[in-house]
């Protein structure tokens, strides 16, 4: 009889999804810019775990299209196309404007407190050039409405479109969010879900990701192409790759 393969660690496994999960999170909080290399050493420095976890972890977010392996132990942000900026856009918006308009029906008082917390933090980080903390609150607001929608496969899927565009955020500093038009359209969602506003809550949100994304999209080349971002926070850190900051592994 073959021998059974033996039982993983339940710690191990818990490693390891922390090491994925946290990966997610900062791809989907523009933590990455497009067309930066990580190497697996750095990454597990920033997490402070073994090159085990970490290469899994990396390996999966290659095969769901965040990442391109490279040679040396290391991965890219896929650079984007027009066309791949405006299929993405168009899918977000489909998938996003569902999941608020069903959020705006079922919401609770205490989820539209959080989220209109997120709101404001996005506004205080913006006061203050904080733009790490900007991204990360514009994931907050839009992910903490998503939730309220109570479904679970399909907050999945917008997960799996963020990690694509997520890295493309950077793009969007300076310019495109001086506009007050980000502010306006977060205080018109949080109404619609006061109002029960279905329809209002999904219009906003597919307004707020085609500005976004087109915008993205209308910075490429002739050739179709869009450049990679520049770092827009602060002073790089030492052994810090272009464009991004340390990371901490998340407790999921």
């Amino acid at each position: 009889m073959p021998t059974p393969a033996p039982a993983k660690d339940p710690a191990d496994t818990s490693l390891r999804k922390q090491v994925y999960d946290s990966l997610r999170e900062a791809l989907t909080a523009g933590r990455f810019a497009p067309g930066q290399k990580v190497t697996f050493r750095y990454v597990a420095g920033a997490l402070g775990v073994s090159l085990t976890p970490v290469r899994e972890a990396l390996r999966r977010l290659v095969a769901e299209g965040a990442f391109e392996m490279h040679p040396n132990r290391s991965v890219r942000v896929p650079l984007m196309t027009r066309n791949k900026v405006m299929e993405l856009r168009d899918m977000r918006m489909a998938l996003e404007g569902l999941a608020a308009g069903k959020a705006a029906l079922l919401a609770t008082r205490d989820q539209i407190a959080g989220i209109r917390r997120a709101a404001r933090e996005i506004i205080a980080a913006r006061s203050r050039g904080d733009s790490i903390t900007d991204r990360q609150k514009v994931r907050e607001f839009h992910f903490a409405l998503y939730a309220a929608a109570g479904q679970p496969m399909l907050l999945r899927v917008i997960e799996g479109l963020w990690l694509q565009t997520g890295p493309y955020m950077n793009l969007l500093y300076p310019d495109f969010i001086s506009s007050p038009r980000g502010p306006a359209g977060r205080v018109k969602i949080i109404e619609a879900l006061q109002a029960r506003d279905a329809a209002s809550a999904r219009r906003e949100i597919e307004n707020d990701i085609r500005r976004a994304l087109s915008y993205v999209a209308d910075l490429a080349d002739e050739a179709g192409n869009i450049a990679p971002a520049r770092p827009t926070a602060g002073k790089r850190r030492r052994n810090t790759p272009t464009g991004t900051t340390a990371f901490e592994l998340q407790a999921h």
